[in-house]
């Protein structure tokens, strides 16, 4: 008896880290699985569809984009249709793209070529960016509670990650260390745990935007209903006045256009909606690091040319310069196809440490 006792106290006992770590593997291993295999091809969403949609696809590279010149092309082609936004091109090889509303409300995507200023096509708006977006972002909305669950994982997420350091000795010695073993069992293990010290920084990314979207989330679900610091829109904590109908013709999109880039010459232009709240709306990319393209803006009243709002990314406090921020750094967008790649592997690779810690845990198991 007393030597049965002593070598069950030999026995290596896991800490508690391990058991955090297990149970969020096998309960929500499957959940995270999900949200991380959409993330990965949510970040190159715009890239699949630019190889599956020719239209998209330019072959006379073209630096040059007349955002005039193109309102009028579209806008004679669809004579009865109403333009909704316009897209500068993405980079030199893709087509410039316009959503425009039909007049039986149906809505299309339609490409221009910058260098031929020809409309090569039109598509419907749900495309293969717009289905793992809406997947990843909000489960397809699911009963208006998706993004907020999707946003919940943040914390399984982040605990995951606080387990390891907890359970994980020396993890720090470990980042080239890959023991083969005599078993299959012995092999994955030491995969797992070698591609989870890899992605470690990723993780903490992820962990982070997705907590600050989880945040945004309750603030505009269950406090104030406010998600932008200006808009002409209600969920802003600063909501502009429509502009007054005074009976003027509304100036041309040329002239407005020159009016925002006269307003703000250090803007590069890359998304024009003629009508959001009655304003005039541009945004685009200045000099400023790590924003997305509506941290800087323009709303011009259409009818008198006045400049209503003009926002600097620069001049934001940092509550919101941060919420422009976040959306670049989760998705990877901030160095073109590059980064896009890094965040589409590491996050493929998180999506098998999702189900791989869990089929370990469940054999592990098995074989005890």
């Amino acid at each position: 008896m007393l030597r049965h006792l002593k070598a069950s106290m030999k026995l290596p006992v896991k800490p508690i880290g391990f058991d955090w770590h297990s149970w969020i593997g096998v309960y929500l291993g499957l959940m995270l699985f999900s949200i991380c295999w959409s993330g990965a091809f949510a970040a190159l969403s715009s890239e699949i569809d630019w190889l599956l949609m020719a239209e998209s696809r330019v072959s006379a590279p073209d630096d040059k984009f007349d955002f005039s010149a193109a309102f009028g092309i579209v806008e004679s082609t669809y004579r009865n249709a109403k333009i909704e936004l316009a897209e500068a091109p993405e980079n030199r090889f893709s087509a410039a793209r316009f959503t425009v509303k039909m007049p039986n409300d149906a809505r299309y995507f339609v490409y221009l070529d910058p260098a031929t200023h020809e409309v090569t096509g039109s598509q419907s708006i749900f495309t293969v960016q717009r289905f793992f977006r809406e997947f990843h972002e909000a489960f397809f909305g699911l009963y208006g509670v998706g993004k907020f669950l999707v946003c919940l994982f943040a914390i399984p997420l982040f605990l995951s990650m606080l387990s390891t350091f907890y359970f994980y000795k020396r993890w720090w010695q470990r980042f080239f260390q890959l023991r083969v073993g005599k078993t299959n069992i012995s092999l994955w293990s030491s995969l797992h745990k070698l591609a989870g010290l890899w992605s470690l920084w990723f993780v903490l990314v992820m962990a982070i935007t997705s907590a600050w979207y989880l945040f945004e989330e309750a603030r505009y679900k269950l406090g104030d209903e406010k998600f932008a610091l200006v808009d002409a829109y209600p969920l802003a904590v600063r909501q502009l006045p429509k502009p007054r109908d005074t009976g003027q013709k509304r100036l041309a999109v040329s002239d407005l256009i020159e009016i925002a880039q006269s307003e703000r010459p250090d803007m590069k232009i890359t998304t024009i909606q003629p009508d959001r709240g009655g304003f005039f709306y541009v945004i685009g990319q200045s000099d400023d690091v790590l924003v997305r393209d509506r941290a800087n803006k323009l709303f011009i009243n259409p009818f008198s040319g006045a400049i209503a709002f003009n926002q600097h990314a620069d001049e934001l406090i940092t509550y919101w310069r941060w919420s422009e921020t976040a959306d670049i750094l989760h998705f990877g967008t901030f160095a073109g196809l590059g980064s896009k790649i890094v965040w589409f592997v590491f996050g493929l690779v998180l999506a098998g440490l999702s189900l791989s810690g869990a089929w370990l845990y469940v054999q592990k198991q098995r074989n005890k």
